[in-house]
């Protein structure tokens, strides 16, 4: 619940809110703004893959998606006050969904127009999810079980209800509330992600594991690192094509850590520009940038580079990520950014007796 404090901040007024209908003519614009939102900003600290969403005419929940162990999450959206019975159809396409086995997934997941289409289902769960080799799903594995996700006002008191009666008889089921709000003709729209709601203040300065484009690199057929060279050697942070506006997470004074698929993070940087500076290349289209200061050494092979792997990163900062993004999220705080650093550089800075590389403005000199 937002307040206003009034009286030299001695009293509480309560700010009016609104259901999504006020401010959007159909459901469907609920539907998209969290199909592109809801898994990584949201959930942040509950990473999922999305792999199916309703289509037109067809009888289905609004959104599909996997979490880590492969069993699927259904989501239904409410965009507006919610009458008894709401749920009934959402547990008939819960069990519909009961049903499909791993191909079924995997066709859906293959038509998603925000799949990597590049790999198998297996593969983008394990991308998603960092799992080391060895570990990813058995076919088997996925879809063992069901949860029921309802996103819906926090007025709607028939949907609390009935989601709390159906959670009491053992259920997997539970209840997201929205709200929203208009100032001086603004829409605003507030979420309440679980357990705790935790997000980086964004007035503040913060740290961001940033892909390096391996998967669409230039130089893929040999390795892809050729994206990866550019930054750090031209001592920038970019991004590219049809991604290139993934920069825009980033500001002044934000660390940037390059995430590098099949490596693990290889490198640390600090914004220093001013703004985001654009130009076209032949070779990748469109890019989009920042100037940095790269705070750990530039590798002279880049075939061969030290990296910290994804689950020393994890373990070390004590979170998950939502790995299938540019910007990975959740975001670090500054104190976690200088952690990683500090730790980077143990494993990135050459000991004794081997090759320090140390970058000029004209060369890399051994």
């Amino acid at each position: 619940m937002l307040f206003e404090l009034v009286n030299d901040y001695t009293k509480l007024r309560p700010v009016e809110f609104h259901t999504f209908s006020k401010i959007a003519r159909t459901e469907k614009h609920l539907e998209d703004l969290l199909a592109r939102h809801l898994f990584e900003v949201l959930f942040q600290r509950t990473p999922l893959l999305p792999f199916h969403q309703e289509r037109q005419y067809e009888a289905a929940a609004d959104i599909y998606a996997l979490n880590q162990k492969g069993d699927v999450v259904i989501f239904e959206l409410k965009r507006d006050q919610a009458e008894p019975g709401a749920l009934d159809q959402l547990l008939r396409y819960a069990g519909e969904a009961g049903l499909w086995g791993y191909n079924e997934i995997e066709r859906k997941y293959l038509k998603y127009p925000d799949a990597d289409h590049t790999l198998s289902l297996k593969q983008a769960h394990m991308r998603t999810f960092n799992l080391e080799p060895g570990l990813e799903l058995h076919e088997n594995q996925f879809n063992r079980q069901q949860h029921l996700w309802v996103v819906g006002s926090a007025a709607a008191d028939h949907l609390i209800r009935s989601v709390d009666y159906w959670k009491s008889k053992g259920l997997s089921i539970d209840f997201f509330p929205y709200r929203v709000y208009q100032f001086d003709g603004k829409a605003y729209i507030e979420f309440f992600a679980k357990p705790y709601d935790q997000h980086i203040n964004p007035a503040l300065r913060k740290g961001v594991l940033f892909d390096t484009n391996k998967s669409w690199d230039y130089e893929k057929e040999v390795g892809g690192y050729g994206c990866l060279r550019d930054m750090l050697t031209k001592k920038r942070i970019s991004a590219y094509g049809e991604r290139k506006e993934a920069v825009l997470c980033l500001e002044k004074e934000d660390y940037v850590f390059y995430s590098h698929v099949g490596k693990g993070i290889v490198g640390a940087a600090k914004v220093k520009g001013r703004n985001v500076q654009k130009i076209r290349h032949p070779k990748y289209m469109d890019e989009w940038f920042w100037d940095v200061d790269i705070l750990t050494p530039i590798p002279s092979d880049f075939t061969n580079i030290a990296a910290m792997s994804f689950n020393q990163a994890t373990r070390l900062l004590g979170k998950g990520f939502f790995w299938a993004r540019i910007d990975k999220r959740p975001y670090l705080s500054i104190e976690e950014s200088k952690q990683l650093v500090d730790e980077l550089k143990k494993i990135l800075i050459p000991k004794a007796g081997e090759t320090e590389v140390i970058l000029t403005e004209q060369r890399v000199v051994p």
